[in-house]
């Protein structure tokens, strides 16, 4: 037990304090404005949900209430959504968590319910649970299944708070543009946990997405695999980062993996790797066995994109150990691509004097359509693209005082939609922090800016660029 101490005090050093601190780093930046392939219309998540806008920004009403996340098939015309809903009957939650996980919670449920009986304190007992998300689930069992039973242990107050307990529902589910409005399709799966990210695959046979593992009191996602067509997901992998990508042959899926599993708060080593999860036929085949690509220290926020020539685009921490307690380890996370074509080389995309003109944290990066460039968003508003042939890296925006959270996107390879930070004038703060803005980022256009939130309510603003309720 002294040894692991004493390897524990020395990672967590003031030498490695800052990496660190980065490399737990578990916010996200939201993409709420999402762009259709053929670029006549983005999808736009607000707080009340799903809304559309046209190249002018025009708003429309809201078409679909509770999204929070969307990705567009290739036709334009359909979309996969993820939705929230509120349930407080144990039925629609145990279809949610599937048969294994119920068993569980239902377990953990009946046990605490003999220690009531034996004279243990509701209050205490549930104190005792923390503020792990099943806990709700737990309590909304023991609701339906005691009733008057349960209220007789109880406190009028403690009563109050559990007869109006809901929890919260996601589903994965498909919609179809019909006209002006929006047509909900098929429920593919449903879960109880925040869905992360959605990629649907080249040829729009299937979605696959993250999900935290919250239920598990754990920060690393579950990685699950939906077709379009059928309703049910299966699991490819767990102990995930929240954003995979599809492999260039359109049946395998990339992501990083922590090894082991691994506790919260500890620094964690994880792998790149590469699973097939699709048969010729486009059918759900999920492999035996991982291909490894490389290592890296794991963080849940990794993303992965793969380019159509086979290279793999991910960000990490560069972090070298042994390093000496004086020495500053670089507090800026670096982009990486690995060649498997080329004996799997892997290349620090941004050069050393690039670096201070990115954001510190890569976590969201998005390859343009022509996969030329990259286009970085940070945490604090700052807007920056990288370009893949040269190393140049050219910044819309840096950091400001108050956070931006509503990700940039490509509306095609040669615009992009970012909230563009309103300035202060003579030191009075600007009655709107932000708009947002289509940019041409065409060398010589870079001054042409299109304002699509002239005419949106600050509300409808405030909701695109400074975090929803649902992340």
């Amino acid at each position: 037990m002294k040894t692991v101490s004493v390897k524990r005090c020395w990672l967590v050093s003031a030498a490695v304090s800052a990496a660190l601190l980065l490399l737990l780093l578990s916010g996200c930046l939201e993409k709420h404005l999402v762009w259709s392939p053929d670029g006549n219309r983005a999808a736009v998540i607000a707080k009340d949900g799903l809304h559309f806008c046209d190249t002018e920004g025009k708003l429309t009403p809201l078409l679909l209430p509770g999204v929070y996340e969307a990705a567009w098939l290739g036709d334009s015309q359909r979309l996969v959504v993820v939705r929230e809903r509120k349930v407080s009957d144990w039925t629609s939650i145990a279809r949610a968590l599937g048969p294994e996980r119920a068993g569980k919670v239902a377990s953990e449920a009946e046990s605490l319910w003999k220690q009531l009986e034996t004279g243990g304190k509701w209050g205490i007992l549930t104190m005792e649970l923390g503020k792990k998300k099943d806990q709700a689930v737990l309590k909304i069992f023991l609701r339906e299944r005691y009733s008057d039973a349960l209220r007789a242990k109880m406190s009028a107050g403690e009563w109050d708070e559990l007869k109006s307990m809901q929890a919260e529902i996601s589903e994965l589910v498909m919609a179809r543009i019909a006209g002006e409005q929006i047509q909900p399709g098929a429920l593919l799966h449903e879960v109880l946990e925040k869905i992360n990210d959605l990629r649907v695959s080249p040829g729009d046979r299937a979605v696959a997405f993250t999900t935290d593992m919250a239920l598990d009191n754990n920060d690393e996602c579950r990685l699950l695999l939906a077709r379009i067509d059928t309703t049910g997901a299966v699991t490819v992998a767990e102990h995930t980062a929240a954003y995979p990508d599809w492999a260039t042959d359109g049946r395998s899926l990339a992501y990083t993996q922590a090894s082991g599993g691994g506790a919260k708060d500890d620094l964690r080593l994880g792998t790149l790797v590469r699973r097939e999860v699709l048969d010729d036929n486009g059918q759900i085949k999920i492999g035996e066995k991982a291909e490894e690509l490389a290592g890296l220290f794991f963080q849940n926020t990794t993303r992965v994109r793969c380019l159509r020539d086979g290279r793999m685009l991910f960000n990490a921490v560069e972090l070298t150990l042994p390093v000496a307690g004086k020495d500053t380890p670089d507090e800026h996370e670096k982009l990486f691509v690995l060649d498997l074509a080329r004996q799997a080389t892997l290349v620090r995309m941004i050069p050393r004097g690039e670096q201070e003109n990115m954001p510190k944290n890569l976590t969201f990066f998005e390859v343009s359509p022509d996969e030329r460039q990259v286009l970085v968003g940070g945490y604090e508003g700052e807007v920056s693209m990288l370009t893949l042939a040269t190393g140049d890296v050219g910044t819309w925006q840096k950091a400001g005082e108050y956070n931006l959270m509503g990700a940039p996107v490509w509306r095609n390879a040669e615009e992009i939609t970012y909230a563009r930070r309103n300035p202060t004038v003579d030191g009075k703060e600007p009655s709107r922090k932000a708009e947002i803005v289509l940019r041409s980022v065409v060398p010589g256009k870079g001054d042409q800016e299109k304002v699509l939130s002239q005419n949106w309510s600050n509300d409808m603003l405030e909701s695109v660029f400074s975090g929803s309720d649902k992340k």
